[in-house]
């Protein structure tokens, strides 16, 4: 009987222990969980830094994109600024093409120069839109010049000595000869040091006894043999051509003869 009751006593301690273990276990993934929540919060954390991250990092690349657009200019302001280049440089050629198509003389006039040495007569047979016939009498010396004069250039293109009819327009049948002689130049310009014609000045004011011309264009040649050079510069007047020569040669033996313009007559 004593045994059976220690028996007893045995199980139900038995199954006391068992239910504490049970409660134990059964209360155990709450703790766990209370402690892996901090583990959770450091995730979620480190996401939002990392969306955070995300997000400045896509801010600082559209910044980047909209400096680099701000920056590079748009096609339309290409074609613009294009356009305005386009526009000055047609300007700056028509100024150009002034420049030298106003120094044309008219037709049919017969201009005389005045010098100490010469008499000098050149008398302007006729012109077209790129051609002027002149005839030149130095002396008793005759000599017929076709120029050349278009938006560029002066040039003489064909030449004549002693023509059997001065007053005669040969402008439509002429052949011109092979080497051009530049009298001017709009790309050349300098100070006339050169055995080319340069333009060595596009503004002068200029008095000879027929008249005083504004906005004279100025033409130089240098010849250099030594120690003697030969210049010789040429000014031209709107409308009417050249207005004065001066031929001058330096040296011991120098001398200057300026022929200026003293009258001018119809043809």
């Amino acid at each position: 009987m004593l045994n059976s009751r220690k028996n007893i006593f045995l199980i139900s301690l038995l199954i006391l222990s068992m239910t504490v273990f049970t409660a134990c276990n059964a209360s155990s993934p709450s703790e766990k969980t209370t402690k892996e929540e901090p583990e959770t919060t450091e995730s979620e954390t480190s996401n939002e830094d990392t969306s955070v991250n995300e997000e400045t990092d896509t801010t600082t690349v559209q910044e980047e994109v909209d400096e680099v657009e701000a920056e590079e200019p748009s096609e339309g302001s290409e074609e613009e600024t294009s356009e305005e280049d386009n526009e000055t440089s047609e300007k700056e050629k028509e100024e150009v093409n002034m420049l030298l198509q106003q120094l044309k003389p008219e037709k049919n006039m017969v201009k005389t120069f005045e010098n100490k040495d010469f008499s000098l007569t050149e008398t302007v047979v006729d012109h077209n839109e790129t051609h002027v016939q002149r005839v030149f009498k130095v002396g008793e010396m005759v000599t017929l010049q076709i120029l050349k004069w278009d938006q560029d250039s002066i040039q003489v293109v064909y030449e004549e000595s002693n023509p059997k009819n001065v007053k005669e327009s040969i402008l439509d049948n002429f052949t011109p000869d092979k080497e051009a002689q530049p009298l001017a130049d709009i790309k050349r310009k300098g100070k006339g040091d050169t055995t080319r014609w340069e333009i060595i000045s596009e503004d002068e004011t200029v008095e000879v006894p027929y008249d005083t011309y504004e906005h004279v264009v100025a033409v130089r040649s240098t010849v250099k043999n030594g120690n003697v050079n030969t210049i010789n510069t040429m000014y031209y007047a709107p409308g009417i051509g050249m207005i004065k020569e001066v031929y001058e040669e330096t040296g011991d033996n120098g001398y200057k003869i300026e022929s200026v313009l003293k009258k001018v007559e119809a043809l």
